[in-house]
């Protein structure tokens, strides 16, 4: 799979560079201060400011993506010992590398955009899904493996996403149930065969498909970090070098539309998939429909959406400790709207405040008995996606996505 795309004829990376290293700086240095339009010209020329904030997102892009690879190469190892030789130790030691590696992973969610996003969308390749396609899950079909025993197949990393990838891993590393979630139209409960599987042998085969997952996932994350490396696959030249001559982004402000489509995973898949379908409040005809919950095997739901929130900052505000370096809201500031900034990050603080102050560790729990809480996230997390979706779009002159056009909620 090629995810290089061609390189500008008349610009190379380090002239591009050379061009908005001054504007980095200035946006750094002047983070929180503010800028007003230019009289008499119609309003500042950001054009400085837009190539920083691209420059500082392949940044962190490739920051993040070589976090995951580092805890996903840990987490191959964990799991393939566990497989080797099976005790509480090595299963305990899988499950927390399981941990830090969705941790990880949680952060990039949030930065879809390139050789990650869909193949409908520029410079996409669909590394995403390979490695978590959440919500597009199936536990019938990861059991339906485990029976066939498919994941000893030459072929396997093609198979369907849904029997791969960190969905399957957290299933076949944290469920301990003898059920099945397929229906008797499956051929597994048809034909008997996964009841004729002995515990022993279920355990052990869900052993064996788990280190072949987290193979394959160690795999796709190095795919995805080389996809993004200047001396490999090139996309942060891609992103960094948008304007005439670029075959993926023919302007900077292509470029920035992506960028901020990538940001509103904040609002489709945490406000209204994470959140809202699990209160009720969408796509659910009961009080609560706890069977949304992202995470139904390591209970890892509440976690999910903070770290979600940390890759949202990212890129909103910057990738350095704190938060610290150029992000959206640097260009807000520099577009003369520096009160949006403000209230930004006003707004992301408190979607931070509002995760720690549901109790527990998970959501499943808060769900059920303190209900309130778990709205008080959502509507917190709404108060970010408002901003975005109105106010940092129309200053920047930025697209809405198809998927969020007309949702006025």
């Amino acid at each position: 799979m090629n995810t290089e795309s061609p390189r500008p004829a008349t610009m190379r990376r380090g002239s591009a560079l050379a061009l908005v290293v001054p504007a980095l700086l200035c946006l750094t240095a002047c983070k929180g201060e503010g800028s007003k339009p230019d009289a008499g010209t119609g309003g500042p020329d950001t054009s400085a400011s837009r190539q920083a904030l691209l420059v500082a997102t392949s940044a962190c892009v490739q920051q993040t993506a070589r976090e995951f690879l580092t805890s996903a190469t840990a987490l191959e190892t964990a799991v393939a010992a566990w497989a080797a030789q099976p005790d509480a130790t090595t299963r305990d030691a899988a499950r927390a590398a399981f941990h830090d590696a969705m941790d990880r992973w949680q952060v990039a969610e949030v930065m879809q955009l390139g050789p990650a996003a869909p193949r409908s969308l520029p410079g996409g390749a669909e590394i995403r899904d390979n490695i978590y396609s959440w919500p597009l899950v199936s536990r019938c079909a990861i059991e339906e493996q485990i029976v066939s025993k498919g994941y000893e197949s030459s072929s396997f990393p093609t198979t369907l996403v849904s029997r791969r990838g960190l969905y399957a891993l957290e299933y076949l590393l944290f469920h301990e149930g003898s059920d099945t979630a397929c229906q008797s139209t499956s051929p597994i409960v048809s034909q008997g065969t996964w009841a004729a599987l002995s515990q022993e042998e279920r355990e052990a085969r869900k052993r064996a498909y788990a280190a072949v997952v987290a193979t394959d996932v160690r795999s796709r994350a190095a795919q995805l970090m080389d996809a993004w490396d200047p001396d490999k696959g090139g996309f942060s030249r891609t992103l960094e070098t948008a304007g005439s001559g670029n075959a993926v982004y023919p302007t900077s402000q292509v470029a920035l539309n992506s960028v901020s489509d990538a940001l509103f995973y904040l609002e489709r898949e945490v406000k209204d998939m994470k959140l809202a379908r699990p209160l009720g409040l969408r796509d659910c005809s009961t009080a609560t429909c706890p069977e949304y919950l992202e995470s139904p095997f390591a209970r890892r739901a509440k976690a999910n959406v903070r770290a979600n929130l940390v890759g949202f900052r990212r890129i909103a505000q910057g990738c350095g400790a704190g938060f610290d370096g150029v992000g959206f809201d640097d260009l807000l500031e520099a577009s003369g709207a520096k009160t949006i900034a403000a209230k930004l990050r006003e707004k992301m603080v408190a979607a931070e405040a509002g995760i720690e102050a549901v109790p527990g560790a998970d959501l499943e729990a808060p769900l059920a008995q303190n209900k309130e809480s778990v709205r008080a996230l959502y509507e917190a997390v709404k108060g970010v996606t408002d901003v975005l979706k109105t106010e940092l779009v129309t200053v920047l002159d930025l697209e809405l996505p198809q998927s969020v056009e007309g949702d006025n909620d």
